[in-house]
């Protein structure tokens, strides 16, 4: 992957996303990799020299390496800045410990430096798998069970005035979310899955077969959406899943019509390296173009 400049950002800046130090270590695979799409995994390796990628889209990915770092200094249970190593299904995984730490009373906690929005319904789905996870891969190198998981959320884009207004949103920058807790043996079934469909995915391209599709979870999928609206309000009444629903209460809203909002795949929108290679992308956006052509 190569690494742009079109912000025209200060070169210290640029240089230190280009010399990651990430080393996922003598592995067949690591665990950030296993736990994400197997398509966008083997699409990067294959276009690597094309990819490219602006300095300006990775410095959120920067600030989290830099606050890992500072955190090292305040927290003597850590376990920090580690590789570990587990065989699973005929595969070396590995795992990286950038920020872990283990509490006397058992729990397990697992930094993130993240936005209010992607911790807004509670942890993420991968982040649950990571870190349980990491708690057998723990574990499996000789570490005792823990009893409790926890995410630390520090939220990058947190306001201040809309914590003062109220409703739903964090009423401060830092977040204390609940893992739900897999047992050892469902968290090894997880892994044993996983690197089943990542190993199916090499034996495909291997033989020039197609990849296997993201999912729509992995595609951060947004469905369509109908929006019940009057003129001259800037807002919906309401928004809506189904059609049906929406066109219901337009009726009964004098002046009342529905608005369509198609759904995205966020991901591949706006989040994905290798969209411009990645078939299933292309056919979705080709059917969008006939359509509004037609």
């Amino acid at each position: 992957m190569r690494i742009t400049n079109h912000a025209n950002l200060p070169e210290a800046i640029v240089e230190a996303i280009r010399r990651d130090p990430y080393d996922a270590g003598p592995c067949d695979i690591s665990l950030t990799r296993l736990i994400g799409p197997p398509q966008i995994r083997i699409l990067e390796r294959r276009h690597d020299e094309a990819i490219e990628e602006d300095a300006a889209d990775r410095i959120w990915a920067l600030v989290g390496q830099i606050g890992h770092g500072i955190l090292e200094r305040a927290e003597n249970t850590a376990i920090a800045e580690r590789r570990l190593f587990a065989d699973v299904a005929g595969w070396r995984i590995s795992g990286q410990l950038d920020r872990l730490v283990v509490l006397p009373d058992g729990r397990l906690q697992d930094y993130k430096f993240t936005s209010v929005w992607a911790c807004q319904d509670g942890p993420k789905e991968e982040w649950v798998a990571q870190l349980n996870a990491l708690r057998w891969l723990l574990h499996a190198n000789g570490y005792p069970p823990t009893r409790t998981l926890e995410i630390v959320a520090i939220l990058r884009d947190w306001s201040r005035g809309k914590a003062r207004a109220g409703g739903g949103y964090p009423r401060h920058q830092v977040r204390v979310l609940p893992v739900g807790l897999w047992t050892l043996e469902e968290a090894e079934s997880y892994l044993i899955g996983r690197v089943r469909l990542h190993q199916a995915a090499e034996a495909a391209a291997a033989e020039g077969r197609p990849l296997p599709e993201c999912t729509p979870e992995e595609r951060w999928a947004r469905p369509d959406t109908y929006a019940v609206r009057k003129p001259g309000r800037k807002t919906a009444l309401r928004v809506f899943e189904r059609a049906a629903e929406a066109h219901a209460l337009a009726a009964a809203t004098p002046d009342g019509y529905v608005e369509a909002r198609p759904g995205e795949a966020v991901r591949c929108a706006g989040y994905c390296a290798v969209a411009p290679f990645c078939a299933q992308r292309q056919a979705e956006l080709a059917d969008t173009q006939a359509s509004e052509a037609a």
